[in-house]
């Protein structure tokens, strides 16, 4: 039985990297061009669904899936910043 096509909408090495370990390979990658700027008082896990729905949905095709997430920080109800690369 043939995988379904898939398109990782993440330029994170780490997030190919865990995909490859359970077998699953996307037949492309690509980030998402997006806003991601929290919206005023959005809290952390509203925030997280929000963006990986409009990395999705930037990156959508009719004959690919769309594996789309988003990694978020927060101390209580606060957002902090995205560091500048995953070291």
């Amino acid at each position: 039985m043939a995988q379904p096509r898939l398109t990782l909408a993440s330029a994170s090495p780490r997030r190919r990297e865990l995909l490859e370990r359970i077998g699953i390979r996307p037949v492309s990658i690509a980030a998402a061009d997006i806003d991601e700027t929290p919206k005023k008082a959005e809290p952390p896990r509203d925030y997280a669904r929000r963006m990986a729905r409009e990395k999705a949905q930037a990156l959508q095709s009719a004959d690919c899936h769309v594996l789309a997430g988003d990694t978020v920080v927060a101390l209580g109800r606060r957002i902090l910043p995205k560091a500048e690369d995953e070291a």
